[in-house]
């Protein structure tokens, strides 16, 4: 069989497998937020990042309006228990197994992107279906010195993991590219959280 005919085949694949994920809607009852959420392989996952108004996270650039399609950035501090009652942050376990069930590190982050865009409401709304074109993992980042830069170009989400007293791991997703990248940020730094459900 030939390299690009496997490749298609594994395309087909995941696109099938994604197809065939249950999805649907979670609602906070701390603040009445509603989420779209996806079933990945074993795990339930949020489609959109977290909203959840806490000291110690931000609006990007301190206005609202952002905060619907790109949710707000939390300090590794308090990312750690920010998802509700039933959800958590993900470790890294579970961010390999998300990234493994859709294709790996160099194709995951755009699999993510596809799934992501069920939760673009303004754009449901306002024509009916998703804009493929915005994702709300692209939310930016905020600066331990209160600087905010990147919106709709890049963005990361936290993991559990505490690199040392100042330093925490973290998933990377940028524009134009496909892949998920693991890196570090201080502890400071605002970046989304995603949530994913208890087994």
């Amino acid at each position: 069989m030939s390299r690009f005919l496997l490749l298609f085949t594994g395309f087909l694949l995941i696109t099938a497998a994604l197809q065939a994920q249950m999805t649907g809607t979670y609602n906070d009852p701390r603040d009445g937020n509603e989420y779209y959420w996806v079933k990945v392989g074993k795990q339930v996952w949020m489609a959109e990042n977290l909203r959840y108004q806490v000291v110690g996270s931000w609006a990007y650039n301190y206005d609202s309006i952002h905060e619907m399609k790109f949710g707000r950035l939390y300090s590794w501090d308090v990312a750690q228990s920010a998802c509700p009652k039933g959800w958590h942050l993900p470790a890294p376990k579970e961010w390999n197994a998300l990234i493994q069930t859709l294709g790996g590190p160099d194709e995951a982050g755009g699999r993510m992107q596809q799934m992501d865009t069920l939760a673009k409401r303004t754009d449901l709304a306002a024509t009916g279906s998703p804009n493929p074109k915005i994702s709300s993992l692209f939310s930016g980042i905020r600066y331990p010195d209160m600087k905010f830069s990147s919106l709709n170009l890049w963005g990361g989400c936290w993991s559990t993991v505490k690199v040392n007293d100042s330093v925490a791991e973290n998933y990377l997703f940028a524009r134009g590219s496909k892949s998920i990248v693991t890196s570090t940020n201080a502890r400071g730094t605002g970046l989304s959280v995603r949530c994913v459900r208890n087994k």
